[in-house]
């Protein structure tokens, strides 16, 4: 579901705690200093319950609940590597929790019900817009949410975290540097790692299939087995998502490629819909449409794929060299027409597009035009060495890539 409107945070205690009051006052605080904002406050019980309403129709809840929290909640969780990889004893530290603290942020009056099937069904068939249905609504439920967590954390430090958005499980003290980046970020595109049995002597390749990109895209993100590391692999993924999500950003075409400025990397954008994966092990029960990254090109792991092209290879596209146009006409306008959309999309975050020719049956491609002399800005600023290019392939002639 894109942007869901309900979000929640469950922070678990090893004992119980009386911190609850102050938590609420001093979230409110920070809040009216950094937003201006009041909130109205329409259900209250001390120690235990408090409901807040305000700051653009935001309703946020904290609760504290002795007694450890269901298990049940953690079953997802708990089945991914990566949380034993965060937090290797993240088992113990549930088994022995005595108490825990339920945030909740969501926006509209009505406090998240609209996600109820039927009350969906009867707002669709009225043409009401779900409450905080944009990307703007959901990243500010997701910032308040992660503020409400920190808050928590100064007054008590929890021994985990369970983020619901992405089902992800956090070590208590390594919360904060989850929390601190700006969405999406590690804390809300849940990484579930896959690989499948390999032979003696082989090295062991690894998939990711993450979960939390829909709530942005619409789609998840696969990249199949691979013998890069997982880490550098959710890297791309994390690019790929900044650059749909940016400001004027755009989901990169099917067929395009992207990867750094330094063309140290390159990752093939493919489009899926649910049901078309064939590796078993990223089935998911009712299927979920995806977009699939296939590397082919990292050079800080000497990684070459064979279907990858030289970089050299650069042509000029704004003249259509007639040796790659289809003779077709209608089918040389379309891919002139291609071009010229992933450029406009490409500039629209501050970045340049290229084409490459993969010479099968051509002419040498002629030299890449001199490299305009004003630098473009990286469109996130805050991890400016990251991969943020995109391109688009003419049929099996040319190779495309837009740089930032």
């Amino acid at each position: 579901m894109q942007y869901p409107n309900r979000i929640q945070a469950a922070l678990v205690f090893d004992e119980r705690i009386d911190v609850l009051d102050d938590i609420v006052r001093d979230f409110a605080k920070v809040e009216e200093m950094k937003t201006g904002t009041v909130f109205n406050v329409p259900e209250s019980n001390p120690g235990k319950f408090h409901r807040l309403f305000g700051g653009g129709e935001l309703m946020l809840t904290f609760e504290y609940i002795e007694g450890p929290a269901n298990p049940e909640a953690f079953r997802g969780a708990l089945s991914s590597a990566i949380t034993g990889i965060y937090c290797p004893d993240i088992r113990q530290r549930l088994e022995r929790s005595k108490s825990h603290i339920l945030l909740e942020a969501s926006h509209g009056a009505l406090g998240g019900v609209e996600e109820n099937p039927k009350i969906a069904a009867m707002f669709e068939q009225i043409g009401r817009r779900p409450s905080g249905f944009s990307q703007a609504e959901f990243e500010r439920r997701l910032e308040v949410l992660a503020l409400m967590s920190r808050i928590v954390t100064d007054h008590a430090m929890p021994s985990a975290v369970h983020w619901t958005q992405s089902d992800q499980l956090i070590a208590g003290e390594n919360f904060d540097d989850f929390a601190a980046a700006e969405p999406p970020s590690p804390l809300h595109i849940h990484p579930y790692l896959f690989s499948p049995p390999k032979a003696l002597g082989e090295q062991q390749a690894v998939g990711i299939r993450t979960f939390g990109a829909r709530h942005w895209l619409g789609r998840e993100i696969l990249i199949e087995p691979s013998v890069l590391p997982w880490a550098a692999n959710y890297e791309t993924i994390l690019t790929f998502l900044r650059i749909a999500t940016v400001e004027n950003g755009y989901v990169i075409p099917d067929g395009d490629t992207f990867g750094p400025e330094d063309r140290s990397q390159s990752y093939r954008v493919t489009y899926h819909d649910a049901g078309q994966t064939e590796d078993d092990l990223t089935a998911e029960e009712g299927g979920v449409p995806l977009y699939k990254l296939t590397p082919l090109k990292h050079t800080e792991y000497d990684f070459l794929d064979e279907s990858h092209v030289p970089d050299e290879n650069v042509i000029d596209d704004r003249t259509f060299p007639p040796n790659l146009m289809p003779a077709d006409q209608d089918a040389k306008m379309e891919e002139a027409n291609r071009w010229r959309e992933s450029r406009a999309l490409a500039e629209g975050i501050g970045a340049t597009f290229e084409v490459r020719a993969r010479g099968e049956g051509s002419e040498a491609p002629p030299e890449p035009p001199a490299p305009p002399p004003t630098q473009v800005s990286a469109p996130t600023p805050s991890n400016p060495g990251l991969p943020a290019v995109s391109g688009r392939g003419l049929r099996a002639k040319v190779f495309g890539r837009k740089e930032a």
